[in-house]
């Protein structure tokens, strides 16, 4: 079982590359790719905890409530480059780690992938659980990393910042490159963006962009209340009540069945529908 330690820093300053976004569009931004990037990790069955390693206050509370622990990173010296701050604050993470739960390997995950699924990296954490060493996940455009597993001895040593993907080959990390591209597809740029939104995003991303629209399977409906839950892909189960049933024009749901769906920024299904069918306006 495994640890997972995800990185976040003051939400004020992240995504800076995705210009020309607004500031504060990019503050929500950064939140909900977090957030759908750590609620994919918790619902990865090899995944024991998540520890968010972060000092900014609204990130902390937003992850706290889906489950993840929450530390507090520590004030960094401000001669550090960003690199050695992200790297600092991972390594942190990963020692409370170790200390909190000696019993678990211990990840470090990054938090910008807003497609991640969890059948993906439990794919990555079952190859890496087999091997006595270090092992990463080079990213999507070739020269990052957005995984990297710890050995069993319990070294992380991580170098992420930029070209990772050398630093972390050269300090003897084993790249695996036979990753799913939800793992891999993290989200620096707006051309990042466009790549995670074919993949599919999750709830909280989808919202954020706009569309609030995604797909996902039926899990469980009651023709009585014409309410039931839906399985999204990113393994989130959402609640659906009659309002939202009827708003798509349906009259009945089978379990196993894709349909397209509209939530609310809360998580929340106001519409859903056939897949293969538009969703009203």
């Amino acid at each position: 079982m495994w640890s997972l330690v995800i990185p976040v820093k003051r939400l004020s300053a992240a995504k800076t590359r995705l210009e020309p976004v607004p500031p504060e569009r990019r503050r929500r931004l950064a939140l909900a790719f977090v957030h759908d990037c750590v609620t994919a990790a918790l619902a990865t069955p090899q995944v024991a905890q998540v520890l968010v390693v972060t000092a900014d206050t609204a990130a902390a509370q937003r992850l706290s409530a889906l489950g993840a622990r929450i530390a507090v990173e520590p004030a960094a010296d401000e001669v550090l480059s960003a690199a050695q701050r992200l790297n600092a604050a991972i390594a942190y993470g990963a020692g409370r780690s170790r200390h909190q739960r000696p019993d678990l390997r211990v990840g470090a995950l990054t938090g910008d992938l807003p497609a991640l699924r969890p059948a993906e990296l439990a794919e990555a954490l079952a190859h890496a659980a087999v091997n006595p060493g270090r092992s990463f996940v080079p990213d999507a455009a070739g020269s990052g990393t957005t995984l990297l597993l710890g050995s069993l001895d319990g070294v992380l040593d991580p170098r992420f910042g930029p070209d990772s993907r050398a630093r972390h080959a050269e300090s003897g990390a084993a790249p695996w490159l036979a990753a799913g591209p939800s793992l891999r597809q993290d989200v620096d740029t707006l051309a990042d963006l466009e790549a995670a939104l074919r993949l599919g995003v999750g709830a909280h991303t989808a919202h954020e962009i706009g569309l609030g629209l995604m797909q996902g399977t039926v899990r469980s409906f009651d023709p009585e209340t014409r309410g039931g839950t839906v399985l999204l892909d990113d393994g989130t189960e959402l609640p659906y009540d009659a309002a939202a049933f009827d708003a798509g024009g349906l009259r009945l749901a089978r379990i196993g069945q894709r349909v397209a769906l509209r939530a609310d920024g809360q998580g929340r299904i106001t519409a859903l529908t056939l897949a293969t069918l538009p969703l009203p306006d």
